[in-house]
């Protein structure tokens, strides 16, 4: 099997072929301009008909606008690597803001909804572009061919498709053309006509007559192929015309045997033996020509056969490299009988792509010469970057071609294979691939088992990362080595990413699993060690961690900026649908929520919903509850607390961590006290695997409140020793010191607690641990801004939030006549406070005559003369 390198070489997948030597076919253009009435052209024959050579030539000869050009390999056949080159194809040629949306799909290893994203993508195009895919018949998913087809029955109005196949694609074409969506150009048109036949002889200087042209023409049915070898012989001095048409007979048998002893057989010693080494290569350049051959004349070889427009023809911009045509390549690898000798060839081959460090070339043409051996040391080495640098899906179509018992016996193939299909969340033969991997692993040389047990390692985290198993995912990172220094040693290419995996991987257990100061070492390791050239994927994860990271300590404000600048990136790269960003949409949801922007979470839950539902994740199924259950308190905590009850038996039997399931626990013991429920928050305590983090304290100290025992209460919060670790416990400890101080009755000492929650929730805007106890919190709060805090602000947002909570439909007959404005009712809060004009204005940003201008308003609305009047007529009133 001939090694597919087009995917190596971008710039030969990509380029419009360079169509030399060849003749002015109008007839065939105007049957291409035509095919613009419908937006898909299928030219469709088999080889030698001249298809890429008209597209090539019809391209320049009409001028055509914005060609995007895709030669499609076996590497394309799945429909994620088949978009993102057709996103890139396009990409170049379309312009804004297409482009832009095209790029992300060329990035985004995700996989998700390709097909439909290049579509809408395409939808942005302005003007005509023309998309030529060329070499078709090597696709075989269904995938990739229905996506195809639904380009075409709801086709973009931006793009014109053209279609270069062998054979015709598996589309019901009757219906295609029918509805007007399909034109077809087939070899009955492609077949040259005397006149062009002429042409083309013109070119290589033989001259016919009519008779002899006609005859010949109908002698290959017009192939351009059999006419091309024709020309050959015809064109030597003194060439015998009648005899060579009377044995001629241009059909593809004939022209395989002419093409064998007429045309390869004549050849000098040395062009033959240089055609037979190099046609085990699709593409060929001057280098690789004398790396295979062991010459040094490549380049004028390649220079020689190209004049004569038969043996090799330019591809791409430049002319560095060459394709021979099918036909002659089929021809030559079938002269190829001595098995070592076409081994040596595949190895020099290979050897060469693998100095140049292009892997994914050295491994096929290894496995298309059947050097396991080769191939396996090849994998061994370079199969992590492969696939963390999103090559998986080739890597698995290559190496599930090779026979399962010579796979299974090669334990870098099998787990190169075992590999490639976790990445992407293929299951299939897993357990044998990782089983016969670790079966012989003794087999190998030291340095290269060291690289398998490390890939299989890095199997074993993708694993747990998947089934949501935080502690075998923390186990597996662990195994693997973190120091570049012992990471290099191993000779892994790649070796760079697999660190910043395992950091991003690492940390991300370990803030699931509660371990945050740890976390955040490993996470912002990640961050700080990206490789220039990598991973997109991993970075994102550990930003999104440590979004939530500052989250879960109650950071709010620096959250929602680290989340949304995630996002924000995710968004450009095309990552955003991937499990890695879903840390983000949480941290968002949760911010917004325990800030009191409740219309801002439910988006984010949705997003972070959406994902899970195509990649779930226990913790996260787990976290999204808890968070719906706290949104959903807000009008309904009884319905909350039972949907939060039932959904954590669901993933209890999972492996969700311990310390997951407390934080479920913790959060039905805060909704039962919302509902002055406390044999069920006590039930819920009961549950709790550690009772003695802050967190657990912190509630269980709640719970004495609830019960009217206030010196069990502050007996716990005394028991803390040294103190909260996260602003979170910190503020709910402050307060709930606060409310136990009043039920005792002792107000100073309330008070100073309470100041002290404020100061420290103010800066995040951390307002649900206080909203949460409005009842014993509202005269307090009222009390503390009578008499001064340094939240002043904060806290008089906060006694507006109290107060439509607990009141928020105050009776009619109780309002004031005249109603405040939105402002007056900001600026009689300020007034309750103990904060002067100049004060008030500094806080709200506006001038002291603003501020008197409001205040002389609200005491005129209140039928009042001063400031301490207005408060007490407005608590009458039930406006503070």
């Amino acid at each position: 099997m001939p090694a597919d390198v087009s995917a190596t070489h971008p710039d030969v997948k990509y380029s419009v072929p360079v169509a030399l030597h060849v003749v002015d076919r109008p007839r065939l253009y105007d049957l291409l301009d035509l095919g613009a009435e419908s937006p898909v052209t299928l030219v469709s024959a088999s080889a030698g008909w001249g298809k890429t050579v008209l597209l090539a030539s019809w391209l320049g000869a009409r001028a055509v606008e914005r060609p995007a050009w895709l030669t499609v390999g076996p590497a394309d056949d799945t429909p994620d690597t088949f978009w993102r080159a057709v996103a890139t194809s396009l990409a170049a040629v379309v312009g804004a803001p297409a482009d832009a949306l095209l790029r992300r799909v060329a990035d985004d290893r995700s996989g998700t909804d390709l097909a439909d994203r290049v579509a809408d993508a395409v939808r942005h195009v302005v003007g005509p572009a023309v998309l030529v895919l060329d070499e078709v018949h090597q696709i075989t998913s269904p995938e990739v061919w229905t996506g195809l087809h639904r380009w075409i029955t709801a086709p973009p109005e931006g793009v014109r498709l053209v279609v270069l196949t062998r054979r015709d694609p598996p589309w019901p074409l009757h219906r295609l053309r029918l509805a007007g969506l399909l034109a077809e150009v087939r070899a009955s048109d492609l077949a040259f006509v005397p006149p062009e036949a002429r042409e083309l002889f013109a070119l290589v200087g033989v001259e016919l007559t009519t008779d002899q042209l006609e005859l010949l023409v109908r002698r290959t049915d017009g192939w351009a192929a059999g006419l091309r070898l024709a020309a050959l012989p015809l064109r030597a001095p003194g060439a015998d015309v009648a005899s060579f048409l009377a044995s001629f007979s241009g059909d593809d048998r004939t022209v395989t045997a002419y093409l064998q002893s007429e045309v390869l057989e004549p050849q000098s010693e040395r062009v033959l033996r240089f055609l037979e080494k190099i046609c085990i290569l699709d593409l060929v350049c001057a280098e690789l020509a004398d790396a295979v051959t062991g010459d040094d004349d490549g380049a004028a070889m390649l220079a020689e056969l190209s004049a004569s427009n038969l043996f090799v023809q330019a591809v791409g911009e430049g002319g560095r490299w060459f394709r021979l045509p099918g036909f002659v390549t089929d021809v030559l690898r079938s002269r190829m009988v001595e098995p070592r000798a076409r081994r040596d060839l595949y190895r020099r081959a290979a050897e060469w792509y693998r100095r140049r460090s292009l892997p994914e070339a050295a491994i096929r043409l290894a496995l298309a010469g059947g050097l396991l051996p080769l191939a396996a040391e090849l994998v061994g080495v370079h199969d992590v970057g492969l696939v963390l640098r999103g090559r998986g899906r080739e890597l698995d179509t290559m190496l599930a071609a090779v026979p399962r018992d010579a796979l299974l016996a090669h334990p870098e193939l099998a787990a190169g294979l075992a590999g490639a299909r976790m990445v992407y969340g293929r299951d299939e033969e897993l357990a044998d691939l990782i089983g016969a991997a670790e079966a012989r692993l003794e087999a190998l040389p030291a340095p290269r088992a060291r690289r398998v047990r490390l890939v299989l390692d890095l199997i074993a985290l993708a694993d747990a990362r998947l089934r949501g198993d935080l502690d075998g995912l923390a186990a597996a990172c662990r195994r693997i080595p973190l120091d570049p220094g012992e990471l290099a040693e191993l000779g892994l290419a790649g070796w760079d990413l697999v660190r910043v995996l395992t950091l991003s991987n690492q940390g991300t257990a370990e803030l699931w699993l509660g371990e945050l100061d740890a976390a955040e070492v490993h996470l912002r390791a990640a961050t700080e060690a990206e490789p220039a050239v990598g991973l997109v994927l991993p970075r994102v994860n550990a930003l999104a961690q440590l979004a939530l990271l500052e989250c879960a300590r109650g950071h709010l404000t620096l959250a929602r900026t680290e989340a949304r600048a995630v996002v924000a990136r995710a968004t450009a790269t095309g990552s955003a649908p991937t499990i890695q960003v879903v840390s983000a949409y949480l941290a968002l949801a949760w911010a917004h929520l325990d800030s009191g922007e409740l219309s801002e979470v439910d988006p984010w839950l949705r997003k972070a919903e959406e994902v899970a539902a195509a990649a779930p994740e226990p913790h996260v199924a787990l976290t999204m509850a808890v968070l719906r259950a706290h949104r959903r308190a807000e009008n309904d905590p009884e319905a909350a607390l039972l949907g939060l009850q039932t959904r954590t038996r669901a993933l209890a039997p999972s492996v969700v961590p311990a310390r997951l399931l407390d934080r479920s626990l913790l959060a039905q013991a805060e909704l039962a006290v919302q509902l002055h429920d406390p044999v069920r928050g006590r039930s819920a305590l009961a549950g709790l695997q550690a009772h003695d983090t802050p967190e657990a304290v912190v509630a269980l100290a709640g719970m004495h409140l609830l019960e009217g025992d206030p010196d069990g209460a502050e007996q716990l919060l005394a028991g803390l020793g040294g103190g909260p670790s996260t602003v979170r416990t910190q503020v709910a400890t402050d307060l709930l010191w606060a409310l136990a101080a009043a039920a005792r009755g002792d107000d100073e000492a309330a008070l100073g607690s309470l100041d002290r929650a404020l100061h420290t929730a103010a800066p995040h805007e951390l307002r649900r641990p206080l909203t949460a106890r409005a009842d014993g919190l509202r005269r307090l709060l009222s009390r503390r801004i009578e008499r001064g805090t340094g939240a002043a602000a904060f806290a008089v947002e906060l006694m507006s939030r109290l107060s439509r909570q607990l009141d928020p439909a105050p009776d009619p007959a109780r309002r004031t006549p005249t109603p405040l404005t939105p402002r007056e009712t900001v600026i009689l809060r300020y007034l309750s406070s103990t904060l002067g004009n100049s004060e008030i204005a500094a806080e709200l940003s506006v001038s002291i005559n603003t501020v008197k201008t409001h205040q002389q308003t609200v005491y005129r609305k209140l039928g009042v003369g001063g400031r301490r009047e207005a408060v007490r007529r407005a608590r009458e009133l039930r406006l503070l």
